[in-house]
C-alpha cells in the first residue's frame, strides 16, 4: 500500500469542509455539494492506484483488495447506521421511518443511490429530512469498486488506458443525454456518475503519468487548480448537475494530483490541520447528515442558527470518536474471518436496533398515520396526467358526470371531497397535471425541468378545453391551483420568454382561461388553497408527531398543530391578493376552505381527530372528506358555479 500523500488528504479536507458548509447552510459556498465529485476523482485515483500497481507486480488478489476495502468502509459506516437506528424510531414519523428502513437496506446492500432514487418525486418529503440521504455516493463508490478491477482485468496492461478514456467519455457523454430526461438517474446512477470517478483512474494509470511533461508554469499548480475549484464551489456556473461545475471541480482535482502541489504539502499549522480533517473525513462525513436530518424532523420550522452551529461543532468530536475507536483497530485486521467475528459486535446490536425498528413501524396508529399523510391524487395516480388530457374511466365517478375538477396537485386533493359531499350523483371527472396551474399562457419552469415542461402544461390545459368543447353534459368546472410557486419560482410565457408575473397578471392569465371556459357554456368556480404557513412548517407530519408524542419543536404552531389565520394569510399574502383580484376581473366566486378548518381565526391541523393536511399545504383523503361534508362541496359549486 502506498503511503497517504499530504496534498491528497487536504483536497480530502476541501472536499468534505465544503459538503458540511453546504450542508449546514453556512454562507460562502453555494455549489459546496460539489465537495462530492472531488471525493470521486480522489477515491478513483487511490484505489485505481492499487490494483493497477498491485496487477503490473502480478499480486493482484480479489480477495486481499476487497477486505482492504471492507474493514475500511464498512466498520464505521455500520456504526453510523447503528447509531441512526437506535435513535430512529423515537424521532422519526411513521412514513419517515418506512422510508428510513429502505434507505437502510441501501446503506447496507451497497443500493443506496437506487433506493433514493427510486424514493425521489414530486409528493415525496423534503430530501432534507432523510437521515441516510448521504449513502448514495457511498453506494456509488462501492459499486464503482466491483466494476473497476474486472475492467482492469479485462482491459490488460496494453489497452487498458484506451478503455478507461473510452468508458470515461461514454458515461459523461450519457450524463449529459440523462441530464435533460432524467436529472433525477443521471445524479444517482453510476452509469452517469462513473466519469468522475475514471478521471482519477486516468490519473493513475503509469503510463499516463509518466508521458506528462513536468509542470509547463513557474507557478505552482495550487494557484491555477485551487482559483477554479474555489470558484466554482462558490458561486458555480451552471444550474444543472452534474455538468459544468462537476467537470471543473474534478478537472482542478486532477491536475493537483497530478502535479502535486507543494502549497498543499507544506508543513504548517493550517496544513496540519486540513490533514487532521482529511484523514477524520470519512467518518466525519458519514457522521454529520445523521444528525442534521434528525434535528430538522425534531425542528419543524428549520434549525435555529445556534443549534445548526451547535449540531456542526457536535459532528468533530464523533467523527473523531468513530475514527480513533472504530476506523483505526479494524485497520489491523487481515483475514476475513477475523473481520467477520469484529464485525459482529456491531451487527447484533445492529439486528437487535433493526428489530425495534421494525416493531415502531408495526404499531396501528403509526401505521394509520402513514395512511393518512399518503399521497392524495385524487382517484389515483394515473390521474396525474403526463400527455393530453383524455379522460380514464378510473378518473370519474361514471361517464355522464357534471362537474369537471381543473387544476395541479391542489385540485388533486379535492376529490374526495366531492365524493363524501357531491349532491344528486352529479359525479366528477378529474383534469389535474401536477405544478401546472389551469393557465394557458404562463407556467412555471424551474432550472432542472425538462426545457419542454411549461410548453407541455400549457398543451394540457388547452387540451383540457377541447374536451370540453365536445361534452356538453359537462355543467361545472372547478377551478384550484397552488398558486404561490408562481410567485416564488422561475415562470415563462406562452412564447418560452421568462417573466415575473404579479397577482393582476395572473388574475387577468386566468380571467382568460374563464372566458374560454364560459364561451363553451360552463359555470365556473374557483376553490382556494387551503390555508397553511406556506414551506416552513409541514402540518400534516406536525399533526403526525403531536398525536404520537413525539418530540416536536416549533414557534409557529401550538401543541395542537393550531395555527393563527392572520398568520396563513400574512404567509399567502400574493396569493389572498390574487384571490380578490379574481373576484373583481373574472367575475368568479371563490369557495375559501378557511371556513372548513379556521373557526373563529385559529386553524386546525387536526379536526375531530382527523388529520386535515398530508404535508405543508395538501389535504389529507380523510381531511378532504371531512371538508366536503362539513362544506356540503358538492351543493356549494352549483350555487357558486357562474
Amino acid at each position: 500500500m502506498h503511503s497517504l500523500r499530504t496534498d491528497v488528504q487536504v483536497l480530502r479536507a476541501v472536499a468534505v469542509l465544503s459538503v458540511l458548509i453546504f450542508h449546514f447552510d453556512l454562507p460562502g459556498l453555494d455549489k459546496g455539494f460539489l465537495g462530492v465529485d472531488i471525493f470521486f476523482v480522489i477515491s478513483g485515483f487511490l484505489m485505481s492506484r492499487v490494483i493497477i500497481d498491485s496487477l503490473d507486480q502480478a499480486r493482484f488478489s480479489a480477495s486481499t483488495f476487497y477486505l482492504r476495502r471492507a474493514r475500511r468502509l464498512l466498520p464505521a459506516a455500520w456504526a453510523t447506521l447503528l447509531a441512526t437506528t437506535v435513535a430512529a424510531p423515537w424521532i422519526l414519523g411513521p412514513a419517515a421511518l418506512k422510508d428510513y428502513a429502505a434507505q437502510l437496506g441501501g446503506a447496507m446492500s451497497f443500493s443506496a443511490n437506487i433506493v433514493l432514487w427510486l424514493q425521489s418525486g414530486y409528493f415525496d418529503s423534503s430530501a432534507d429530512l432523510k437521515p441516510l440521504l448521504h449513502t448514495w455516493s457511498l453506494a456509488l463508490e462501492e459499486q464503482y469498486y466491483f466494476v473497476l478491477p474486472v475492467v482492469l482485468i479485462w482491459a490488460g496492461q496494453r489497452w487498458r488506458g484506451a478503455v478507461l478514456l473510452t468508458l470515461t467519455l461514454m458515461s459523461a457523454g450519457l450524463c449529459l443525454w440523462m441530464n435533460d430526461r432524467a436529472p433525477s438517474a443521471s445524479f444517482y446512477l453510476l452509469p452517469s456518475r462513473a466519469w468522475e470517478l475514471m478521471m482519477g483512474s486516468l490519473c493513475a494509470l503509469p503510463a499516463f503519468r509518466q508521458g506528462l511533461r513536468p509542470w509547463p508554469w513557474r507557478v505552482d499548480s495550487a494557484w491555477l487548480a485551487i482559483p477554479l475549484m474555489a470558484a466554482s464551489l462558490i458561486w458555480g456556473w451552471d444550474d444543472v448537475h452534474p455538468r459544468t461545475d462537476a467537470l471543473l471541480v474534478c478537472l482542478a482535482t486532477a491536475v493537483l494530483i497530478l502535479w502535486p502541489s507543494s502549497v498543499l504539502n507544506q508543513s504548517n499549522r493550517p496544513m496540519r490541520t486540513m490533514v487532521w480533517i482529511g484523514d477524520v473525513s470519512y467518518s466525519l462525513y458519514l457522521v454529520h447528515w445523521p444528525v442534521l436530518a434528525l434535528a430538522r424532523h425534531v425542528w419543524l420550522d428549520g434549525l435555529p442558527a445556534q443549534v445548526s452551529w451547535a449540531l456542526l461543532g457536535l459532528t468533530f468530536p464523533l467523527a473523531w470518536l468513530s475514527h480513533r475507536y472504530v476506523e483505526q483497530p479494524f485497520r489491523k485486521i487481515d483475514t476475513w474471518r477475523g473481520l467477520g467475528r469484529q464485525l459482529l459486535w456491531l451487527g447484533i446490536p445492529m439486528a437487535m436496533a433493526c428489530a425495534v425498528l421494525m416493531w415502531r413501524m408495526a404499531q396501528p396508529a403509526g401505521q394509520q398515520w402513514s395512511q393518512a399523510l399518503q399521497p392524495n391524487f385524487g382517484f389515483g395516480p394515473s390521474c396525474e396526467y403526463e400527455t393530453a388530457f383524455a379522460p380514464q374511466a378510473a378518473c370519474q365517478t361514471h361517464a355522464q358526470a357534471r362537474t369537471l375538477v381543473w387544476g395541479d396537485s391542489y385540485a388533486m386533493h379535492l376529490i374526495a371531497g366531492f365524493q363524501a359531499s357531491s349532491p344528486n350523483n352529479q359525479g366528477v371527472i378529474q383534469a389535474t397535471r401536477s405544478v401546472c396551474a389551469p393557465l394557458l399562457d404562463m407556467a412555471r419552469l424551474m432550472p432542472d425541468d425538462p426545457a419542454d415542461r411549461a410548453r407541455r402544461c400549457m398543451a394540457f390545459n388547452e387540451s383540457v378545453l377541447q374536451w370540453l368543447a365536445r361534452t356538453p353534459q359537462v355543467e361545472y368546472v372547478v377551478l384550484s391551483s397552488r398558486w404561490q410557486y408562481l410567485f416564488d419560482d422561475p415562470v415563462v410565457n406562452a412564447q418560452g420568454q421568462a417573466i415575473t408575473p404579479d397577482a393582476k397578471t395572473i388574475a387577468q392569465s386566468l380571467a382568460r382561461t374563464v372566458a374560454r371556459l364560459r364561451a363553451l357554456h360552463k359555470k365556473v368556480v374557483l376553490i382556494s388553497p387551503p390555508p397553511s404557513l406556506g414551506t416552513d412548517v409541514d402540518l400534516g407530519v406536525c399533526a403526525e408527531r403531536r398525536a404520537l408524542g413525539l418530540l416536536t419543536i416549533s414557534q409557529q404552531v401550538d401543541a395542537h398543530c393550531d395555527f393563527s389565520l392572520a398568520a396563513s394569510r400574512q404567509r399567502q399574502q400574493d396569493v389572498s391578493t390574487l384571490m380578490s383580484d379574481l373576484i373583481t376581473i373574472a367575475h368568479i366566486d371563490v369557495i375559501d376552505l378557511a371556513h372548513f378548518n379556521c373557526p373563529q381565526g385559529t386553524c386546525h391541523s387536526l379536526v375531530q381527530g382527523t388529520p386535515v393536511y398530508r404535508d405543508i399545504g395538501h389535504l389529507s383523503r380523510q381531511g378532504a372528506a371531512l371538508m366536503g361534508q362539513r362544506l356540503n362541496l358538492g351543493q356549494q359549486v352549483i350555487q357558486h358555479a357562474h
